[in-house]
């Protein structure tokens, strides 16, 4: 359990850093530069604590075939404390947000994507629970830990960049209340396992909910325990198809508030 827990607590500090520098990035889009700067700082406290645990601000090198390299449990006080300060300064920023009138008026009704097209399209991720779908791989097929822990799926119907944002703001959340559950148990068992041989020509699926949404890898073997095939379905490729409804009958100025929204990876897409 010490390398599921470790590796769950990583994927949350990962979505944490990335939905507060999403939310910048919209605000920043709008030329909201305060709230835009605000959301940087908080991004800056997250990458810190990343190095701070593993030695590195993006968590490289910490996931290893059968297991991880790090030990975090040790930095729970700090871990904890600095969620909380995150925490704190995030939902303040929020409020600044929602009470400008300029900023909710360039994020609301832009960029509507319906929820019919997002299921035709097989959208994943915010901008599928944002028009109403609701999926997320960490509820719907659990893998890690996640059946452990309790945290809510935020959806939303509008479709817009409003509600893209929303979904990101209320997974920052839940995020923060997930790594607080994993802290609050005891890890047991080895870090890391040695893997034995793999037979060669056996093949395995994976998935898990990245930041931007599901991410799937099918994996072959080969001989001399190498890999024959390896697949990835990064969220970006089922996304970039919903970024060009979205951003029908909207005006040029606002065609970068769109894109941020969706926030896609063109290197994902290409995988």
């Amino acid at each position: 359990t010490s390398a599921k827990y470790t590796r769950m607590i990583a994927l949350e500090l990962e979505r944490l850093y990335n939905h507060i520098a999403d939310v910048g990035g919209i605000a920043t889009d709008v030329a909201f530069i305060f709230g835009a700067a605000r959301a940087g700082i908080l991004r800056e406290k997250i990458v810190q604590l990343n190095e701070e645990l593993t030695g590195s601000r993006f968590l490289r090198g910490l996931v290893v075939p059968g297991g991880v390299t790090k030990d975090i449990f040790p930095a729970r006080e700090k871990i904890l404390s600095t969620l909380k300060e995150v925490g704190k300064e995030f939902r303040e920023l929020v409020d600044i947000l929602y009470s400008s009138a300029s900023f909710m008026d360039r994020v609301r009704t832009t960029g509507v994507i319906a929820k019919k097209t997002v299921e035709d399209l097989g959208i994943v991720g915010v901008p599928a629970r944002a028009a109403g779908v609701d999926i997320d791989m960490r509820r719907d097929a659990p893998y890690e830990a996640y059946c452990e822990v309790e945290f809510k799926v935020p959806v939303y119907t509008q479709g817009d960049v409003f509600a893209r944002l929303a979904v990101r703001i209320d997974e920052v959340y839940e995020s923060i209340r997930i790594i607080e559950q994993v802290l609050s148990k005891k890890p047991q068992g080895d870090l890391k396992i040695d893997i034995k041989e793999l037979k060669p020509h056996r093949f395995a699926l994976g998935c898990a909910e990245g930041w931007r949404g599901s991410i799937v890898y099918w994996m072959m073997t080969a001989t001399q325990g190498r890999l024959y095939r390896c697949k990835i379905k990064d969220p970006s490729f089922s996304n970039w198809p919903g970024l060009s409804y979205a951003v029908r009958r909207n005006i040029v100025p606002d065609f970068p508030l769109c894109n941020k929204s969706f926030n896609l990876s063109y290197s994902g897409n290409d995988l």
